[in-house]
């Protein structure tokens, strides 16, 4: 950690902090743990909260910004308000991922809510470390396996999310110093 004289500097760093940390859990092996004697996989949970706030820390930044705009169903929008909107980022070019309204709303419900808030998922919400069987819709990896019979469970990937994070963060560093001056929390820092 440093001392930071603008919030675009503390980014940089504070969205590599997160990224690694949530690395840290996503490559957690839990059979090697005592802590965990019938566990399997990784540390699902708190690298769901970190990768979530990632998504979410970047939405905020870019929330208000009309000339930022997003293909939501077949629409061009923009991050309008905070809760549920900073997920439209998902679809932006940092995320490169195509999602519904409905779907952004839900992972942001019972995925990410839930979760930071309570410390579970939705009950329809299921965590997997990995899953080489995950989709990749026009070379786009995506991150989620909706079930299809019922359309209601999730199966979130925390290698795949973690990636799709990494990705974007490094897009975002590209054009912090652009964004952040001029966002909400950037004009009232102190």
């Amino acid at each position: 950690m440093a001392l930071h004289d603008t919030p675009a500097s503390m980014l940089k760093e504070s969205l590599v902090e997160t990224l690694i940390a949530a690395k840290f859990c996503a490559n957690f092996d839990k059979t090697k743990s005592d802590e965990f004697p019938n566990g399997n996989g990784c540390l699902g949970y708190p690298s769901a909260i970190l990768l979530f706030s990632i998504v979410d820390s970047i939405g905020s930044y870019l929330r208000g910004d009309k000339f930022f705009l997003i293909d939501l169903d077949g629409k061009k929008t923009y991050i309008k308000d905070d809760g549920w909107e900073h997920f439209k980022v998902l679809n932006s070019s940092f995320f490169e991922q195509n999602l519904s309204e409905q779907i952004l709303k839900y992972i942001y419900q019972k995925a990410r809510s839930f979760l930071v808030h309570n410390a579970i998922l939705g009950k329809d919400v299921i965590l997997m470390p990995n899953n080489d069987k995950l989709p990749k819709e026009n070379d786009t990896q995506v991150f989620f396996i909706q079930q299809a019979d019922t359309g209601e469970k999730i199966w979130i990937s925390i290698r795949e999310l973690h990636k799709l994070c990494e990705d974007a963060v490094s897009k975002f560093k590209d054009k912090i110093d652009n964004i952040v001056p001029n966002s909400r929390q950037g004009k009232n820092f102190k």
